[in-house]
């Protein structure tokens, strides 16, 4: 056999955000993913699962980020200290935008795009969350002051 994979399934019983699976998905027959977060499942399903181009992905992702923001929605009341909470997961401005998005995710999802497109909007939008939350690298505390990137 060899180094040729290609002909082999690789499994990954505790795949979290998926970069084992994505390392070997080009050079084996399959990849197996399994993980008990269904953030975890949002975000193999996009790159594990599709295998396609997204087509107009950018205009989707452009047409989000113009929608006029959620007020109170989950994420804002919960996540961010504008929302009562006390918390600072999130800037306020973030915390809505998270809300709307996903908001509009699944009302668009009621009108039939496929799931490769909902998968890679909810993943879009997990992945961008991540990236401006107020948090040391894992959301089992925020930071009492907002950092830059969260801003």
């Amino acid at each position: 056999m060899g180094n040729d994979l290609a002909k082999l399934s690789f499994c990954d019983l505790f795949a979290g955000t998926g970069i084992v699976g994505r390392h070997f998905k080009s050079s084996v027959k399959e990849v197996i993913s399994n993980d008990l977060e269904y953030y975890a499942y949002v975000i193999n399903r996009h790159y594990i699962g599709n295998n396609e181009i997204i087509q107009d992905s950018q205009y989707h992702i452009d047409a989000l980020n113009r929608l006029p923001l959620e007020h109170n929605g989950f994420i804002f009341m919960n996540y961010s200290a504008g929302g009562g909470s006390g918390r600072m997961y999130f800037s306020d401005h973030n915390a809505k935008k998270i809300d709307t998005i996903r908001k509009w995710i699944e009302w668009i999802k009621k009108f039939g795009i496929d799931d490769n497109l909902y998968f890679f909007l909810l993943a879009s939008l997990i992945e961008s969350a991540d990236v401006v939350s107020n948090t040391t690298a894992h959301y089992t505390a925020y930071l009492k002051n907002l950092i830059p990137t969260a801003q």
